[in-house]
């Protein structure tokens, strides 16, 4: 923590046996995680280090802060970075790395031999050490590497931790692994006494933030889906036994068929991990999705949205004159009046931020686009492009900064009210906000703008399963498979990050059966009446 402490120490509060119980609840209904006795010093360290770097002068107004969700936001963030461990060291239990390297990943390796693609989830990453592992791994493995599409995500609760992996720059102390000193020669470069991981293997790996607790995921909105390998090592010993069984079924909800899943040492147990098939390794215990095949889903294409309501409730917006009007006039601005994206004014700057986006750096993209922002309103009449402000809102979404992405993408609608991913980013603004009503209404939108677009309906179809919509859910799910099933499994999904065609069409096959069993006595055979399958 680089915590600027301004108090003395003795203005600082002892923790109470009350404050330990309020703190402790708290950070269990947050983020699941649990201090137990034994683990209470822990605790009151982590309260009392947030608690100095905040303007509070008691620990009950500093408490009453925290318990408000939205002015409280900050001050959370800054204790649960606090009482979280993020200490960790590259290639971090030889044996576990062992088995990665000789056995799991040469079989994916092998398995996706083909359509060149592998996606892999670091869960609990901390300063980024384990995800940059693999991503080396891959690189001595695949000498084709630069050919595959290959998605390593790397999330966290700690927000701070999330910024040192982002800056990829590390000490002496986290190569005191034997393999990690062997290949930092080839992988890090020296400065300033530190090693910096080089550019070719940091844009492997997309960080950003993830609360664990929180069931969100598997979904598309946060790319939590059809996962290859998930790596969660040393995280759910924090958690309570109840919030540790739901994080185990979200995983095996998000592997694929035969996907891998690696925990730490000290948190095997054969009753949470049931569903699994056991792998032993030298000094290694994996687990394997290997479950009952899927149903088959019959194919019907003759018509790729059928029972598509939507159309029978479309939304005012798309029949208001005025917004017609206004839609067409902001595509028929003149050039003049905006910085096109392939300008010397702001394309470079804006491609330089969506590459910064793609490779996990939200920080570095908010700074460039801010920077044209700032540049244009120095220029009497010139504003830039709405996609300026689009990837504005997907920076700061994926800082986790809510109100600004909502701010800046409701800004480039103003600009062109057609900008379908201002739209959609809206949704996973709206939807970590908890207003998933709104979020519905967005996403249909999207859909309006663009009625092919499959991660359209795939959200809706979640969104509608948030609220126990499971009948809609249903529906928005078969108009995502009708149009998936027009292409070939190897396709890249548009926008998806590397997802393929097969990956999500076994998704949406996975959550038709999850979803059926929600669904009240008699329902489904209606459905069926009306050709949902």
């Amino acid at each position: 923590m680089n915590i600027v402490v301004d108090r003395a120490v003795g203005e600082i509060p002892e923790l109470s046996e009350r404050d330990y119980m309020r703190f402790n609840q708290l950070l269990l209904e947050r983020c699941g995680m649990y201090f137990s006795k034994t683990r209470q010093m822990e605790l009151a360290i982590g309260v009392r280090q947030a608690f100095a770097a905040s303007t509070f002068s008691n620990l009950d107004d500093y408490y009453r802060l925290l318990l408000d969700r939205d002015v409280g936001a900050m001050e959370m963030d800054r204790l649960i970075n606090a009482v979280t461990i993020s200490e960790t060291h590259f290639f971090r239990n030889s044996p576990q790395f062992d088995a990665l390297y000789a056995h799991v990943l040469p079989e994916m390796i092998a398995q996706h031999r083909e359509s060149r693609v592998l996606r892999i989830w670091s869960a609990g990453c901390a300063s980024g050490e384990e995800p940059y592992s693999i991503a080396i791994l891959l690189r001595e493995l695949l000498p084709d590497v630069d050919e595959w599409t290959i998605t390593i995500l790397g999330t966290d609760i700690n927000t701070e931790a999330l910024g040192r992996a982002r800056r990829a720059s590390y000490g002496a102390w986290a190569f005191r692994e034997h393999r990690a000193k062997l290949l930092r020669h080839r992988y890090f470069r020296s400065q300033d006494k530190r090693y910096v991981l080089l550019p070719e293997v940091q844009r492997m790996v997309t960080f950003s933030y993830l609360n664990l607790a929180e069931d969100i995921y598997p979904a598309y909105l946060n790319n939590t889906v059809a996962m290859d390998l998930i790596l969660c090592r040393n995280v759910t010993i924090y958690f309570s036994q109840q919030v540790t069984k739901q994080v185990i079924g979200r995983f095996y909800d998000t592997l694929v068929e035969g996907g891998w899943l690696v925990v730490g040492h000290s948190e095997p147990s054969l009753t949470l991990y049931r569903d699994f098939q056991v792998c032993n390794y030298a000094n290694a215990i994996f687990y394997r999705r290997d479950g009952v095949p899927l149903d088959n889903v019959p194919v019907e294409v003759e018509h790729l949205l059928e029972n598509d309501d939507l159309l029978e409730n479309a939304p005012a917006f798309l029949n208001d004159a005025s917004f017609l009007n206004d839609a067409s006039s902001s595509h028929n601005t003149s050039p003049s009046s905006l910085i096109p994206l392939g300008s010397t004014a702001g394309g470079d700057a804006v491609d330089r931020a969506r590459q910064y986006l793609e490779y996990g750096h939200p920080e570095l993209a908010r700074d460039v686009l801010l920077g044209i922002v700032a540049d244009s309103r120095a220029v009497a009449g010139l504003r830039p492009s709405h996609q300026v402000y689009v990837l504005l809102g997907q920076a700061y979404a994926n800082l986790g900064c809510w109100q600004e992405a909502e701010d800046w993408c409701r800004l480039a609608l103003s600009v062109d009210k057609l900008a379908l991913h201002a739209y959609y980013t809206l949704v996973l603004v709206l939807q970590h906000q908890g207003r998933i009503d709104e979020a519905i209404e967005m996403m249909k939108k999207v859909i309006y703008l663009d009625r092919t677009y499959v991660l359209g309906h795939f959200g809706l179809a979640n969104l509608y399963a948030d609220q126990g919509q499971f009948s809609q859910a249903l529906k928005s799910l078969e108009n995502a498979r009708r149009l998936l099933n027009v292409r070939m499994d190897e396709d890249v999904v548009s926008d998806s990050g590397g997802i393929t065609v097969g990956r999500l069409r076994e998704a949406i096959a996975r959550q038709q059966q999850r979803w059926r069993a929600q669904l009240p006595v008699g329902t489904e055979a209606r459905m069926s009446a009306s050709t949902i399958s």
